[in-house]
């Protein structure tokens, strides 16, 4: 029995192959087999990809580069508020070359010294400011004190004290 079945097997696919040139079994073959069945992947939650990157971004530095100082920024933003009392109190003016000058000395001697501290430290850093803009920008110090000097003025709020350019002192 089982060799009969073997003989019918081997004569179908003997029939089969007379009947189809070797081109078309060719094609059969690869269209039977290539079907494949289609898996879906899903899952309960959406996949989720973490992409954890920096960036450092590096600058070579030229040996000529000039910089200021940034604790002289530092120090000029916390005595930003002294600064602005002594305005306020018409103790101190901006002068026409730039820096802080006391216009009305205190009377009480401890306030009078802490004015003319807060003045001298201001005057001190302005002084550092402007030289280094002398130097970036390859001009005068005088003609940077002066182009500050115009700043500090037009910044000032009025009521405040700035030296006129003959000398003369007015409140803004």
């Amino acid at each position: 029995m089982r060799v009969k079945k073997q003989f019918f097997s081997n004569l179908r696919i003997t029939l089969l192959l007379n009947c189809f040139s070797k081109e078309r079994i060719l094609i059969l073959s690869l269209f039977l087999y290539s079907c494949s069945p289609t898996v879906k992947l899903t899952t309960p939650e959406p996949v989720k990809i973490n992409v954890n990157m920096g960036v450092v971004v590096t600058e070579k530095e030229s040996p000529n580069r000039i910089t200021l100082d940034p604790q002289v920024a530092d120090r000029r933003r916390l005595r930003s508020g002294e600064v602005q009392s002594l305005k306020n109190a018409r103790v101190i003016g901006e002068n026409r070359d730039g820096y802080l000058e006391i216009i009305n000395p205190p009377k009480e001697e401890n306030y009078r010294n802490w004015a003319k501290k807060v003045v001298s430290e201001e005057n001190e850093d302005r002084t550092k400011l402007y030289m280094t803009q002398a130097k970036i920008q390859g001009k005068p110090l005088e003609e940077i004190e002066k182009e500050y000097a115009k700043k500090w003025q037009e910044m000032s709020y009025p009521g405040e004290y700035i030296q006129e350019y003959n000398g003369k002192w007015i409140q803004k």
